[in-house]
């Protein structure tokens, strides 16, 4: 990603429209708003943090000297195999963190659940189907459907409920071993359908690479889309 992440999503403007939409500058809602953004952004700095110690750390002379088994500086008790494995870790239960808390993050902004805290704001078809009639649902079923937010998902429950995921080095690049992850499809009646699929020698650089500079970005632009269509429904109120 080219640009800096911060600058890339205008979170601020959330608020500012809901502020608008409301006439109120200040009220519960508005703070739960901010505390929501406040977080996807250290989300996003987080990734990004990780994201580059991961970079440094899977280089390839990094990766040969890990299979010494050396320490990633002199002095330092903390091994190459450490250092890679724990921002892998990292950068992708931030991720999985950020994306997982959108959809409470919209229906603060546009409202379809009465009650915010309700255990059925999250990624799923119902909640999603809601948005239906809005120039952006699209974007967000399409958004829903990614193959890599759901390898992601897959990635960080199994870590999460089940066991650390083995990552072989292979000298010149990281794979994972196995895990598996629910892949998402539409039947022919465009109902929202898994299927049960493995991850196994995965190049583990290209696909965090894929979540940086193509998932988070296209995030961006499904938030993008909403925010375009809260101003636009304002801009028609007046």
């Amino acid at each position: 990603m080219q640009k800096n992440m911060e600058q890339s999503l205008n979170l601020g403007k959330f608020i500012s429209l809901k502020q608008q939409e409301i006439n109120s500058e200040s009220n519960e809602l508005i703070e739960k708003l901010g505390i929501c953004t406040q977080s996807i952004s250290r989300w996003l700095q987080y990734c990004e943090y990780h994201y580059m110690n991961f970079k440094s750390a899977s280089k390839d002379e990094n990766l040969k000297l890990d299979s010494f088994s050396v320490y990633r500086r002199a002095g330092e008790a903390v091994s190459i195999r450490c250092v890679y494995e724990a921002n892998i870790a990292a950068f992708l239960n931030n991720l999985h963190a950020l994306l997982d808390s959108f959809p409470y993050l919209l229906n603060l902004f546009i409202k379809v659940v009465d009650d915010p805290n309700s255990t059925s704001i999250k990624w799923h078809e119902d909640f999603i189907n809601k948005y239906q009639v809005m120039s952006f649902y699209d974007e967000l079923m399409d958004f829903m459907l990614n193959l890599n937010f759901h390898k992601t998902k897959g990635y960080v429950n199994t870590i999460k409920h089940k066991h650390l995921i083995r990552i072989l080095n292979k000298r010149d690049h990281l794979e994972f071993e196995e895990y598996s992850y629910k892949q998402p499809h539409l039947d022919k009646d465009g109902k929202l359908c898994f299927q049960n699929k493995v991850v196994a020698g995965d190049n583990i650089l290209s696909f965090i690479e894929q979540c940086h500079d193509e998932l988070i970005p296209k995030f961006f632009t499904l938030c993008d889309n909403i925010l375009n269509f809260k101003a636009s429904q304002l801009a028609n109120d007046l």
